[in-house]
């Protein structure tokens, strides 16, 4: 397709290349592009866009053996590659020397990875699709779940048969999937991103892998019928550390730690979180080591926790989601969302 800033290929990989190897013939982030019976229309499915979130990419290489023929033009982004094959594979969310790609798309578009979502940008406007998908693991091991910045028909038909919760934020990190808000061409165009679980469980590749088939099987993505069942979450908050808040995670307060979490916080992302859950641990700062402001800048986190003899509790029913037990990720990104529970 003329226009493009990335390369596009169009030939799967072979049946018996490891999805490793055949990454590294790609050089760089690439759309993979199928064309369909119909390709008056067309879906993306970006992913990768953090070198540690695998799924999407494992469960399109392994989709692709089959030779699918979809309804409609799929194209599929194979982002940050560099990243994903940066030693060992597919542990590194981005390269030591580049930021955050998933937080690159607005306004100033400044190195490698600035550069690299600029270029996204311009070319999911070249691509004018139907629909975006951006495909992600979550932090820590958990349920898959969808977020997105509004709520729209497609969107929830979609997910309600991916998932069991869709998150609807006010949130502005300079995601992909905040591109509708301020690049015209994209406004009316349904993108949410699909957190399909933990790296490192099969189900979340079975997730990706679903998300695929509907796309290629589906002829009307406004012609199907609504899911029963779908959750919606509505302004999650971002619990984050503090500028030079420590964090651990353990199963007994650390010394000189400001905050100490549950080694297996990331059990809290299924189900609801109660007051009588020990999260952490807090140390002499208590939580003023913790922030957890709105889309509008507001703190709210004393409404979400509270400490206890020195333990972290939620001060009511929470839902949480991306709780997360790698450290760098905690320091670098947040702890945990959370949605109060009614």
């Amino acid at each position: 397709m003329e226009g493009l800033s990335l390369p596009v290929i169009t030939d799967p990989p072979d049946d018996h290349r490891e999805v490793e190897a055949w990454l590294q013939t790609l050089g760089g982030p690439v759309w993979l592009m199928l064309e369909g019976e119909d390709d008056r229309c067309c879906r993306v499915v970006t992913t990768l866009l953090h070198g540690n979130e695998p799924s999407g990419t494992l469960a399109l290489h392994r989709w692709l053996v089959e030779r699918p023929r979809p309804r409609t033009r799929l194209v599929v982004l194979l982002a940050n590659v560099r990243g994903a094959l940066s030693h060992p594979a597919f542990t590194h969310r981005h390269t030591p020397d580049d930021r955050d790609l998933n937080r690159c798309f607005q306004p100033p578009f400044d190195g490698p990875a600035g550069e690299l979502a600029w270029a996204i940008i311009q070319d999911l406007e070249a691509w004018a699709p139907e629909c975006i998908i951006d495909l992600h693991n979550t932090s820590g091991n958990g349920p898959g779940f969808a977020v997105s910045t509004r709520r729209h028909p497609v969107i929830e038909t979609l997910t309600g048969r991916l998932c069991e919760q869709l998150v609807v934020t006010d949130l502005r990190l300079g995601s992909l999937m905040e591109l509708p808000l301020w690049r015209p061409r994209l406004a009316d165009c349904p993108v949410f991103t699909l957190e399909c679980g933990g790296a490192l469980q099969p189900a979340a590749r079975d997730v990706a892998e679903g998300l695929y088939r509907l796309l290629a099987e589906c002829p009307d993505l406004t012609a199907l019928p609504a899911a029963s069942g779908l959750e919606v979450l509505v302004h999650p908050l971002r619990v984050e550390l503090r500028p030079g808040a420590s964090v651990a995670y353990d199963r007994s307060p650390c010394p000189d730690v400001d905050v100490t979490l549950w080694a297996r916080i990331d059990e809290h992302n299924r189900g609801v979180t109660t007051p009588a859950a020990t999260l952490g641990w807090l140390g002499p700062r208590g939580l003023s080591c913790l922030q957890a402001r709105d889309g509008e800048g507001r703190e709210h986190v004393g409404e979400l926790l509270c400490v206890r003899q020195g333990r972290l509790h939620a001060r009511r029913p929470l839902r949480l989601f991306m709780a997360t037990t790698n450290s760098d990720i905690a320091r670098s990104d947040c702890l945990f969302y959370a949605v109060p529970f009614a």
